[in-house]
């Protein structure tokens, strides 16, 4: 047994004693016994679990507690006494000050062994299901670790008279600017230099959280695989020099469209507005994956790494073990990736999805692919399955790709209640996914995990499962 899958059962072993003996500013030597949900080493001090920042398993490190929580700790590690063999110096410049990446301290291919564990680890500490019952199987890799990424949205700020693109440090409101990303596509990273100067030459000022002040928000990039970009500016307010901006930009030779999007409120954390308006160029870029096309605006969902996408559909695909003659409910269908994927090997796909926009563009992308058999409904899954069920509606494959809080109680239900007899779950969060899958366990059997690595240099953990009624 592994080091990682004991970890739980040895924590129990003896009673907790609180530690009265550790406070804040305490400094010890911590051995890191495994890898956090968040990419932080995780020791063990007494019954004290104790999180540290940029620590890797298998390392001893001298730490100093920043913080108590019950039983869990923060620290901070001050020497690194014994370092691990698949420690590595992270390529970026910024990777300390930026909170994008936390894992580029660690050696690509153990960091892949670390996701699956995050997972096992998952299904230990929040449900009675035994991993050792069904397959996990070895994380899916990424053929492009640096460079993926086909969105960015990052703010906007001046310094020394130049706009520049920023990063927000991680757990603060620091912008931390930055000249390039190395996990965004190239093209990204000269878009957004180009569009800078475009800014300059115009004199726009970026919005400003603390004085209320600007105008420039976000610049979002989105780009395809084939190098064609569509640019949004995320602005607190309508101007009439964001409308010339555009024109600007549209000369940039890759750029094909370009959008305004208005966030007028002035703490708001979300990054778009509810009002986008076409500026210039094209209405949408198209993506292809595998034989279907996709039309993207600036705020519809599309999976951040096109390369991956495609192994990560191709997989749902493998396991949906379609004969063309099934009905496939594609629930948390965004914008049809996964429902007009599997829609050739099935009899009928019908999605479901809440965002307006998102069905917009499904059943444009349905035309666009000349699929006949696919339709999507504007609606919340957790109440339309319930309905659909009551109708005595069959389904033969469910697919769900719900947001990180997991499918919910409602949808959980309706599943049980429909009988599905497949039901393919893809998840973004392991937590989550645990429980979940621990109330789907009296009516599913659990087949396979297969976790993928869609967003390396992080800790992020992807994964597909597979359930059949029992």
């Amino acid at each position: 047994m592994s080091e990682f899958v004991k970890t739980k059962k040895e924590f129990n072993k003896k009673p907790f004693n609180g530690n009265k003996d550790i406070k804040e500013g305490s400094e010890f030597i911590l051995d890191i016994k495994r890898l956090g949900i968040n990419g932080e080493g995780i020791g063990f001090y007494n019954r004290l679990a104790v999180f540290v920042d940029g620590a890797i398993p298998g390392e001893g490190h001298n730490v100093s507690i920043t913080k108590l929580e019950g039983k869990m700790a923060y620290a901070k590690s001050i020497e690194i006494k014994t370092k691990s063999e698949y420690r590595k110096e992270p390529l970026c410049p910024y990777y300390l000050s930026c909170g994008g990446c936390n894992v580029m301290h660690i050696d690509y291919n153990e960091m892949l062994k670390y996701k699956r564990e995050i997972l096992i680890e998952a299904l230990n500490r929040y449900t009675t299901i035994n991993p050792k019952s069904f397959e996990i199987k070895q994380t899916i890799p990424c053929d492009y670790p640096l460079g993926y990424r086909n969105k960015a949205q990052l703010n906007i700020k001046k310094s020394l008279g130049h706009s520049q693109v920023s990063m927000i440090k991680a757990n603060s409101n620091i912008l931390v600017p930055i000249d390039k990303c190395l996990v965004q596509k190239d093209l990204i990273n000269t878009i957004n230099e180009k569009v800078l100067k475009c800014i300059d030459e115009f004199n726009i000022d970026p919005f400003i959280r603390k004085t209320g002040l600007g105008i420039l928000r976000y610049l979002v990039v989105r780009v395809t695989k084939d190098d064609k970009a569509l640019v949004c500016f995320v602005c607190k307010k309508k101007d009439r020099v964001i409308k010339e901006l555009a024109n600007k930009v549209l000369e940039i030779k890759e750029v094909i469209s370009v959008y305004e999007n208005i966030n007028p409120q002035d703490k708001s954390i979300d990054v778009f507005g509810t009002e986008t308006n076409h500026l210039a160029g094209d209405e949408y870029i198209i993506e292809t994956l595998g034989k279907i096309k996709y039309r993207i605006y600036p705020t519809t969902f599309f999976q951040l790494n096109s390369y991956q996408a495609e192994k990560l559909y191709d997989t749902i695909l493998k396991q949906a073990k379609l004969s063309f003659k099934e009905r496939v409910l594609d629930a948390y269908s965004g914008v049809g990736t996964i429902g007009l994927y599997l829609a050739h090997n099935a009899k009928e796909v019908i999605g479901i999805e809440y965002n307006k926009d998102s069905i917009r563009a499904a059943n444009e992308n349905a035309k666009l692919n000349k699929i006949t058999n696919a339709r999507f409904i504007q609606g919340d899954a957790s109440e339309l399955l319930p309905k659909m069920v009551r109708e005595n509606e069959v389904f033969d494959c469910l697919v769900a790709d719900p947001p990180r809080t997991g499918l919910g109680d409602k949808f959980i239900t309706s599943i049980l209640e429909s009988g599905v007899k497949r039901f393919i779950y893809v998840s973004c969060n392991p937590a989550t996914l645990a429980k979940d899958l621990e109330k789907l366990k009296e009516a599913y059997q659990i087949n396979s995990i297969t976790p993928i690595d869609m967003f390396p240099q992080t800790a992020h953990v992807e994964s597909v499962t597979l359930l059949v009624k029992r």
